[in-house]
């Protein structure tokens, strides 16, 4: 059983560095598991997904202590069905959430029992959609899961325009052996740079010792390898959980569950002006 927190660290902490501060207790909403954490960097909030409650909750960005949401999104009107991840558009003002089979899109700030505002759904999305990720500069949403069935099964990387909505096919697919797509954990997007960032578990369970961070062009299609790659056999990547870019470090951040740690790697290539 997990404490449920969000914990604030420096960016240079390392080894059992303290928190700096912690967002926890009864007044926070939170719950035990929570599996996305997204930072509104223009509006400074926190947004994260309550799957137990069905809900999403937004924090102030120095938000601590038992401090509550200052909005929460929940109730039948949403459609909202165990929320594990999320994306926020801070220049459009939207919330991305993945449900699987759909795409539901919410306004950034929206209260309550509210209805999406559209929802990507249907047999030709080709959604199995666990994360998802937003480029605003290029007008992109980014969707990585699995998709097909028995033997069509496969992991992929779906690009839609960002205002897609309803029963649309995605613009490009990445997909196939070249890929190397086997378990996709999560996504975020560079876009200055037009790039996309995966999490890849590996494939087996409970621990992959080919567990892998990847990184993908938005101008990508087909069976396309990572551009670059980070950990790999025996790296020390087991069950990566979460991603963050940090372009002023010019570094990628990963969050794993089996090492229960955050890594830190450098990657400054893929920050750099093409």
């Amino acid at each position: 059983m997990v404490h449920p927190q969000i914990a604030a660290f420096a960016r240079l902490a390392n080894g059992t560095d303290a928190a700096n501060r912690v967002i926890e207790g009864q007044a926070t909403r939170l719950g035990r598991t929570m599996h996305a954490i997204n930072y509104d960097e223009i509006h400074d909030e926190i947004i994260v997904p309550q799957p137990f409650a069905q809900a999403l909750l937004t924090f102030r960005g120095g938000a601590q202590g038992e401090e509550a949401p200052i909005r929460v999104i929940q109730g039948p009107r949403t459609q909202l069905i165990h929320p594990d991840k999320l994306a926020i558009d801070a220049v459009h003002n939207e919330i991305f959430v993945p449900q699987r089979d759909s795409i539901l899109v919410f306004p950034r700030d929206g209260e309550g029992d509210v209805a999406p505002l559209r929802i990507l759904r249907g047999p030709d999305t080709q959604l199995g959609a666990f994360s998802v990720a937003v480029d605003p500069v290029h007008d992109l949403l980014i969707v990585v899961g699995t998709g097909g069935s028995g033997r069509d099964r496969r992991q992929h990387i779906l690009i839609f325009n960002r205002t897609d909505e309803g029963n649309v096919k995605p613009r490009s697919v990445i997909a196939g052996p070249q890929s190397g797509l086997k378990s996709l954990e999560h996504v975020r997007v560079y876009p200055p740079g037009g790039w996309i960032v995966v999490g890849d578990s590996g494939g087996e369970e409970p621990v992959s010792n080919r567990s892998y961070v990847g990184v993908w062009s938005i101008h990508d299609n087909g069976d396309v390898p990572p551009r670059w790659r980070i950990g790999g056999p025996n790296g020390m990547l087991k069950q990566p959980r979460g991603v963050a870019l940090d372009p002023e470090s010019k570094t990628v951040i990963v969050s794993d569950k089996w090492v229960n740690a955050v890594l830190t790697y450098s990657l400054p290539e893929m920050f750099e002006e093409r």
